[in-house]
């Protein structure tokens, strides 16, 4: 019987699609793919093991006179984040149903620390989740399976009661492989459908 739900972030509570930058910045999505993978490479993994700031990252891009440099800069920008990073509420509706289902929900993110401050002055996180651990703090990243077994036995969770919810596949392939059950998000009905309730029923027992 699962217990405890893991998800991840972006993707599956705050929108980090090119579908949203696209439709935000009025852009093809071909186009947005491409200033996205410049966006999120380089050394943007450094922001999320916490070795390097955003605004480092967005000075970088900058003195090497990338393409679209400005576009980048709005995107990552952290006053931009409610636009580019968006809340997914119809997730948020879900979170707070199954807590009062007694389900325990934890967090497991790549994610920056300018991120995470944006994220904790949008949502109440000490009132939705349980506990989490953050690729900026923890220095390591999914599909580390170090990071999904940290989780593990930060919580004293058992795999076997325990679901993963990620929208990336290698993600979700990393958590199978050391066997928590784990299921690629694609939109909310991902959650009800693999918990085996229906929306509005009665609280599990």
């Amino acid at each position: 019987m699962i217990k405890n739900i893991v998800l991840d972030i972006g993707g599956v509570i705050f929108d980090d699609s090119d579908f949203n930058l696209s439709k935000l910045l009025n852009k093809d999505l071909e186009e947005i793919k491409k200033i996205a993978k410049v966006a999120y490479g380089g050394n943007f993994k450094k922001c999320l093991l916490g070795q390097m700031t955003v605004e480092q990252h967005i000075l970088e891009l900058q003195n090497i006179e990338v393409k679209n440099y400005n576009i980048i800069k709005y995107i990552l920008s952290y006053e931009n984040l409610k636009h580019s990073f968006p809340l997914m509420t119809n997730t948020i509706e879900v979170i707070q149903e199954l807590r009062k289902r007694n389900y325990k929900i934890y967090l497991l993110s790549n994610i920056t620390e300018a991120s995470y401050k944006y994220i904790c002055e949008t949502i109440d996180m000490e009132k939705l989740f349980d506990g989490g651990l953050f690729s900026y703090e923890e220095q390591m990243v999914k599909p580390n399976k170090e990071f999904y077994e940290k989780l593990i036995n930060k919580y004293d969770l058992i795999k076997e009661e325990t679901i993963f919810f990620d929208d990336k596949e290698k993600n979700v392939i990393a958590a199978n492989e050391i066997g928590i059950k784990a299921i690629q998000f694609k939109n909310v009905k991902d959650i009800y459908d693999n918990l085996d309730i229906d929306k509005g029923s009665d609280k599990n027992e």
